[in-house]
């Protein structure tokens, strides 16, 4: 992990600390600790202290340690629950979202993860009811056909809940939430492929019960609407990707005269990057790829463009739902959807008969 990426996630895990109230003596652990705790260098903990303190949350007193601010970002207005699948991959930046949004209107954030398990989900949701938690912000868990567990409802929760990045399966539900468009995100990489003159698409995907079914009903319409056929010249779908089934598609995208893929997600984009270099075949000169989520596009050996989900937004209106939920009970639900924006970098250029 590059320098400044281990900085902003430690930032990211001490500012989660003080809005979870980790530290309830206002005292954080010494920065010598907190590098053992962490496993990063001295050096990366000052830095991120550093960020902290410029941002107000924290303050250092010379030869006792770091205290936090007592600031609107740090006082203890109502709780709120935050339940996500992971900590790891996507979910971060959401969090974030949420946190920042909760820390300006003074409150703080009860996180737990599940990793993706839903007998933890279900106890992670009764801890923070029994702890007090005013609202909740959720992202279950889905069956494989992209319905929660038994269509659960969330009425029985007790307190209001906002759903994050569900609310698309059927059959259709009442609860509020706040979701990326992504078949809208998988319009925008179609249309910036045909711009460049590609009109034969691949695509491969993750299986994935909530986004990848959105992403397949975006290119059909997209390729529709071109007056091309519905379906990609090439479609393939995995549960996990390895570098001898990238290496496949390459060789079928190369028969089929395939000259740019559109990949669910970054990880299985920069799979076949890597496979196409071992066979001589040139990014983007030969074949343009497209990456989606933008978690590591940047970090690819060719910097992919990538469909990147408005991750931080779906955090702060989860928040905003909510505490309008709280402050007006009989207001009408609120279910809203966000548009992806595209981020070009050097994995697509024009089509090899356009050079």
């Amino acid at each position: 992990m590059a320098r400044g990426r281990k900085t902003r996630h430690l930032a990211d895990e001490l500012r989660r600390g003080i809005a979870e109230l980790r530290w309830p003596a206002g005292r954080l652990p010494t920065e010598q600790q907190l590098a053992r705790d962490q496993g990063v260098s001295l050096n990366t903990v000052r830095r991120a202290v550093d960020l902290l303190v410029q941002e107000g949350l924290v303050y250092r007193r010379q030869g006792s340690g770091t205290y936090v601010s007592d600031t609107p970002a740090t006082r203890t207005g109502y709780a709120v629950g935050v339940v996500v699948p992971s900590l790891t991959y996507y979910y971060p930046r959401v969090v974030a979202g949420i946190e920042g949004e909760l820390a300006r209107r003074g409150c703080r954030m009860l996180l737990r993860s599940t990793d993706w398990d839903t007998a933890r989900e279900r106890q992670a949701v009764d801890e923070l009811v029994a702890a007090g938690a005013a609202g909740l912000v959720l992202v279950p868990t889905l069956d494989d056909d992209g319905s929660r567990p038994g269509n659960a409802d969330l009425a029985p929760l007790g307190p209001p809940a906002v759903l994050v990045e569900r609310g698309t399966h059927l059959p259709p539900i009442l609860d509020e939430f706040v979701r990326s468009h992504h078949a809208a995100g998988a319009l925008l990489a179609v249309e910036h492929l045909l711009a460049l003159g590609h009109t034969r698409i691949g695509y491969l995907e993750r299986t994935a019960p909530h986004t990848a079914p959105q992403i397949r009903s975006g290119l059909a319409a997209a390729l529709e609407r071109a007056g091309l056929p519905a379906d990609p010249v090439i479609t393939v779908s995995l549960p996990r990707w390895t570098a001898h089934d990238a290496e496949a598609v390459v060789g079928r995208a190369v028969e089929s005269g395939v000259t740019a893929v559109i990949c669910f997600a970054d990880h299985e984009a920069t799979l076949l990057v890597a496979a196409a270099r071992r066979r001589g075949v040139r990014v983007p000169e030969d074949l343009s790829v497209i990456g989606y989520d933008d978690e590591i596009a940047d970090l690819c050996e060719v910097p992919l463009t990538a469909v990147s989900p408005p991750k931080k937004e779906l955090g702060e209106r989860a928040v905003d739902i909510l505490a309008a939920r709280l402050a007006d009970p009989g207001a009408p639900r609120r279910q809203e959807t966000l548009v992806p924006r595209l981020v070009v970098r050097e994995s697509t250029g024009p089509a090899p008969q356009s050079h």
